[in-house]
């Protein structure tokens, strides 16, 4: 069944003074996911397993300062290397079984990342598209209802993504 209700996505975007190659090797490659796929300082990240290519699902848990973790469940769509990356991501259990969203029972069952690279004098231009799938007017509506605060995951996902390009 398809929905027709339409969502305005989440568009962020960021330049950083790297080459291309290693922003798209920074979103492709485990251990270098593992050093910033975060969202804030403090929290670390560990892959169960990762089989990123086209049809490809990985498995990776967040562990919070506090001792409490999560666990992503991703599957690639699509990877045009150093240039293009789609992903859908649930929340999900060790198992890798997709989990609703414990804090927001009408969120998108799935969500959409895109990552479209361009560079240019040596400096990545970023840009990341985040939208729902096909949403319910409950979960287009609850989409909607956070907008103010999707630059917050996102965008400090993205700072990580920052302080581990300049440590190299």
């Amino acid at each position: 069944m398809t929905n027709h209700n339409h969502v305005e996505p989440t568009i962020i975007t960021r330049e950083y003074n790297a080459p291309m190659a290693l922003v798209f090797a920074a979103w492709t490659e485990v251990d270098r996911l593992q050093k910033w796929m975060v969202p804030m300082p403090g929290v670390t990240c560990e892959y169960v397993y990762a089989s990123i290519e086209v049809g490809g699902t990985s498995l990776h848990k967040m562990t919070f300062p506090n001792g409490n973790s999560m666990f992503l469940l991703t599957e690639y769509e699509e990877i045009s290397p150093e240039h293009r990356l789609v992903f859908l991501q649930w929340p999900s259990n060790e198992a890798g079984e997709k989990l609703g969203n414990p804090q927001m029972p009408d969120w998108p069952k799935d969500m959409r990342t895109t990552i479209k690279l361009s560079e240019s004098n040596g400096v990545t231009q970023l840009q990341l598209i985040w939208e729902p799938v096909n949403p319910t007017a409950a979960e287009a509506a609850a989409f909607e209802a956070s907008r103010a605060q999707h630059a917050n995951g996102w965008g400090s996902g993205l700072q990580q993504l920052e302080t581990y390009l300049s440590s190299l």
